[in-house]
């Protein structure tokens, strides 16, 4: 397995293992489906898409992302926030490679990146009901903020980690 930062040029792979994530889910709640511009946008500086790749296919992603405007930004969710602080965003594993710690591994590239771009802390909004990404996000040391309705009437719980 390869993990590498995604590039523009793997726009199509991307929005791919989205739909496919997407399609495999039974409760489509789990997830939503961001538009062909926002995983535009996720793949051009200052975000970072790091994706893993076995061969030539990507099989999992995660996403650093830098709101630019205010009602991006989850800080605002969180108590005594610490700033700057961007958001950890889409998290997609292809159903045949769950169980081999692809989420947790993403999870800390992308923690070692935005501590290298400055941030001191990272947010991420997860479904209630989504035990599997909780659960990563805990074990990685991530904390329970609040739960909000976002993306259309979607309940998320709120995440955050001091880097």
């Amino acid at each position: 397995m390869e993990f590498r930062q995604c590039q523009p040029s793997d726009l199509d792979a991307v929005l791919a293992l989205n739909q496919k994530v997407y399609d495999s889910l039974e409760e489509k709640t789990l997830l939503r489906l961001n538009s062909n511009e926002m995983i535009a946008s996720c793949l051009a500086e200052p975000n970072v898409t790091m994706g893993a790749w076995d061969g030539d296919k990507l099989v999992a992603i995660g996403i650093l992302y830098v709101p630019q405007v205010e009602e991006e930004d989850l800080s605002h969710y969180v108590e005594n926030a610490v700033f700057p602080a961007a958001n950890q965003k889409l998290y997609l594993v292809d159903a045949a490679y769950r169980g081999q710690g692809l989420q947790r591994k993403i999870i800390r590239l992308i923690e070692d990146i935005a501590r290298q771009k400055g941030f001191a802390m990272l947010c991420t909004t997860i479904a209630p009901h989504n035990k599997f990404s909780i659960n990563n996000f805990v074990a990685e040391g991530y904390v329970y903020s609040t739960t909000v309705v976002k993306y259309g009437g979607l309940e998320r719980n709120i995440y955050n980690k001091v880097l």
